[in-house]
């Protein structure tokens, strides 16, 4: 493929290595739940961007991430997607932040506090390449910008889905006359109604895609609780 081709779908490593690209989720985080006390001091904290605080990767607290090389305390940033990004605490995120939010530009940053920067950052993979943007470009003429949340569809889709699911539930634990078959198919009828609630409502909550509201998403998420 062109090298372009290359770059996207198997970016290059410092060391020019091919590797493919990580999994958001299983990438080399050194904290899932970060600590309660790893607040910032103002000492920390200076009015100039330049005189921030510098420190190692490995200084982050568990309220921190470093994204390019920049620290931003996310104590008390309001996700949409709910409290779950604070398990990426105390690590480098700029892969995962890049992989789950492709459109973001410098201004979706702003909306965080910058504490300081990291003085051994050094870029994994090459982002925003020509092709990368070509690729983006047609999702767009499908998927509108500013439609990227859940559309009304949605929302009656995850409706019937959690209704269907309390009926079968209701129906499954009341029912005392079932022979083996009605039993079965009810038990397997259940299980479905389940499937779609992890497939299509909590998944896209957990995410922070099925509003811009977060406690919606932090609603609709608890389905995986739910369904267990």
């Amino acid at each position: 493929p062109p090298d372009d081709a290359r770059n996207f779908w198997f970016p290059q490593s410092p060391s020019s290595s091919s590797t493919m690209p990580p999994n958001a989720d299983i990438s080399r985080l050194r904290q899932r739940i970060p600590s309660t006390t790893g607040t910032v001091s103002a000492a920390d904290v200076d009015a100039d961007p330049a005189t921030q605080s510098v420190r190692s990767i490995k200084g982050l607290k568990g309220t921190e991430v470093a994204i390019d090389g920049v620290i931003y305390d996310i104590a008390d940033f309001v996700h949409p997607g709910g409290e779950v990004v604070k398990f990426f605490g105390g690590n480098d995120v700029t892969v995962q932040y890049k992989m789950i939010h492709p459109h973001h530009t410098a201004k979706h940053l702003e909306k965080m506090k910058a504490v300081g920067k990291v003085n051994d950052y050094k870029p994994e993979y090459k982002f925003d390449t020509e092709f990368e943007r070509e690729i983006k470009a047609e999702v767009f003429k499908i998927v509108r910008r500013g439609r990227e949340f859940g559309t009304t569809g949605f929302f009656f889709r995850a409706f019937v889905y959690i209704s269907l699911f309390f009926f079968l539930q209701y129906t499954f634990a009341t029912s005392t006359n079932l022979n083996s078959t009605q039993g079965i198919l009810l038990a397997i009828a259940f299980g479905v109604s389940g499937a779609t609630i992890g497939l299509n409502v909590q998944h896209d909550a957990n995410h922070g895609a099925a509003s811009k509201k977060p406690w919606v998403n932090d609603l609709l998420g608890f389905g995986a609780d739910l369904i267990g």
